[in-house]
């Protein structure tokens, strides 16, 4: 479950105070998201048959990028958020901190980080999010000046 989801359940508006009621009554907490839960597919009721469903998604492969859901490259993969989540606010901070370092041996994964924030930028543009796609050419921007720096180091 969700930090963001598990707060609302609890009603909190910290969300140490959230980690904090995770970590002393997970078999609570975990009773009544499943009550929730529950009480929400009764209300929903059974899925309509004999039309078709949503097409599900491979994102596992190389079409990652076309998903429609807020995504972000990472340097050991990447992040999906459907569209309701919103933006997450971690994304990409550790390129952003004044704190990060990178030298020519990350040339590459710069660069295909660069290519796929652009893509991203464009994709979230088609979209009519806004704002994420300037989160993506803000990243754009950085990773122009990091590739710059390490190639000149």
């Amino acid at each position: 479950m969700s930090l963001q989801a598990l707060m609302a359940l609890l009603g909190h508006v910290s969300t140490q105070m959230s980690l904090r009621y995770a970590h002393l009554f997970d078999a609570t907490v975990r009773t009544e998201y499943e009550r929730a839960l529950n009480l929400a597919k009764s209300h929903i009721g059974p899925l309509p048959t004999g039309r078709p469903q949503l097409p599900i998604t491979d994102v596992t492969g190389g079409g990652w990028k076309d998903s429609p859901a807020i995504k972000s490259r990472l340097a050991g993969g990447y992040c999906l958020r459907a569209p309701a989540q919103g933006a997450c606010p971690y994304a990409n901070i550790c390129e952003h901190c004044p704190s990060f370092h990178t030298d020519a041996t990350h040339l590459a994964v710069l660069a295909a980080q660069r290519v796929d924030a652009h893509d991203l930028a464009e994709d979230a543009e088609r979209r009519g999010w806004i704002d994420e796609a300037e989160r993506h050419r803000t990243l754009v921007s950085r990773l122009d000046a990091l590739i710059a720096q390490a190639e000149t180091a």
